[in-house]
């Protein structure tokens, strides 16, 4: 069984386990399902503290990317830190992400914010590899879901990630969502846009790409 079929069936076989342990504990998380034109995405979020005080806490954005030509390859984006707070808005963060490319040590720091209402969530991780040729990385995501009734929100969210160094940029990618909130079902309108760097093998030109991925979410959180 090749790595990224190995990390599948992982995936797949705890989910249910982290769902049911991050619900009973009261912290966030949500699954998404997203079809675009171009491919389909599946996605979840698990952020929660580990101890009681929130001294540390865990954030994991996981999504895997499938191309409608050729279901057999999967993209998948690993986003995996154990952070220590100072207080709640700033901490240090250490762990990985893992692509297709491979797995790549980081550190960061961790910078978040909620507001009173509980309709605000930041959370941005300036990042650095821990790799013999360093890159650079700024991670993070931002949501916003204010009420409109009882029962109804607006839900908006971005996430957003750009990796480069001294010389180029390497890669990013922005995820856009905007939709309606009802019961802790979100749905609505979205789009996922990956802009790769790479070298032409022909003229050795660093070139640029923009590959947008637009269609509709939907969505269940847990709190």
């Amino acid at each position: 069984m090749q790595p990224i079929n190995k990390l599948l069936t992982i995936f797949i076989i705890t989910l249910p386990l982290l769902i049911s342990y991050t619900t009973s504990r009261g912290q966030l998380i949500y699954g998404e399902i997203f079809g675009g034109h171009e491919k389909a995405q599946h996605e979840l979020l698990i952020s929660k503290s580990i101890d009681s005080l929130g001294v540390l806490s865990f954030f994991n954005l996981t999504y895997f990317t499938i191309d409608y030509e050729d279901r057999r390859t999967v993209d998948p984006f690993i986003y995996s830190v154990v952070t220590f707070n100072f207080n709640p808005y700033l901490g240090i963060a250490s762990g990985g992400y893992m692509t297709n490319e491979g797995f790549i040590p980081i550190a960061a720091i961790s910078l978040q914010y909620f507001n009173k209402k509980g309709d605000l969530y930041l959370n941005v991780f300036p990042t650095i590899e821990l790799t013999r040729e360093t890159n650079y990385e700024m991670f993070g995501l931002v949501v916003y879901n204010p009420k409109l009734s009882k029962k109804l929100k607006l839900f908006t969210q971005a996430t957003f990630s750009t990796n480069f160094n001294f010389q180029q940029h390497n890669f990013s990618f922005q995820q856009i969502r905007l939709g309606l909130d009802y019961n802790d079902f979100q749905f609505g309108i979205g789009a996922d846009t990956q802009i790769p760097t790479f070298t032409d093998p022909i003229t050795n030109d660093l070139i640029t790409e923009v590959n947008p991925n637009i269609g509709l979410f939907l969505r269940k959180t847990f709190q």
